[in-house]
């Protein structure tokens, strides 16, 4: 964990480190969309192009090919060569177990082509290009973690986890320890009380 500590402008301000890992509890899926955004947009403001969210459907444009969602992000917050992002985006596939003519083939189709799985792990995929200091997650994303295409994936998600601030929203509490619990106080306050015990899956 970093020993480094970035203030969030929330009310009150929000002090992380990277390695942290935030969960909130919220019951109404409006409140949820609402603090998964607040969350966000503080983020972005300490680390613009670094902060990445993560979709229960995986949060990918339709009309785009899957090759536009994934490489353009990192390629307009980084101004990478796009050659070096196609690289690294095949070293991405390979790390979940994608050999590259499959990796070919998922990126020449548009989104609405594929299942929600393999849109939720392309999701990851495309947080992983930006090398995020943040990851917002809906708690419907986080679910993908522990079946299917997910389990493929949880290396991946750990290596990214163990160097950026998470934050999850979801309407449970969270499966694992290693948590620290958001509180909403006075309607928009968020604070920081306790850690999470482990629940049941």
């Amino acid at each position: 964990m970093s020993d480094t500590s970035f203030t969030l402008a929330l009310d009150p301000p929000l002090e992380v480190r990277l390695g942290e890992h935030y969960w909130l509890v919220e019951h109404d899926e409006i409140r949820r969309d609402n603090w998964l955004d607040t969350l966000a947009r503080a983020a972005l403001a300490i680390w613009p192009g670094h902060v990445a969210s993560l979709d229960g459907t995986g949060g990918l444009v339709n009309n785009l090919r899957v090759w536009e969602n994934l490489i353009l992000p990192a390629w307009y917050h980084h101004a990478e060569p796009l050659p070096a992002l196609e690289d690294s985006l095949l070293a991405l596939f390979a790390e979940v177990g994608i050999e590259p003519d499959g990796a070919v083939g998922i990126c020449q189709s548009l989104p609405s082509a594929l299942g929600r799985e393999y849109r939720q792990e392309l999701a990851l995929l495309r947080a992983a290009l930006t090398r995020p200091f943040c990851l917002i997650i809906d708690g419907d994303w986080y679910t993908f973690l522990a079946y299917g295409r997910g389990l493929a994936c949880r290396a991946l998600f750990d290596r990214l986890a163990a160097q950026a601030v998470i934050f999850v929203v979801a309407a449970y509490p969270p499966p694992s320890t290693g948590f620290q619990r958001l509180e909403v106080v006075d309607a928009s306050q968020l604070i920081v009380s306790g850690t999470h015990e482990a629940t049941q899956g």
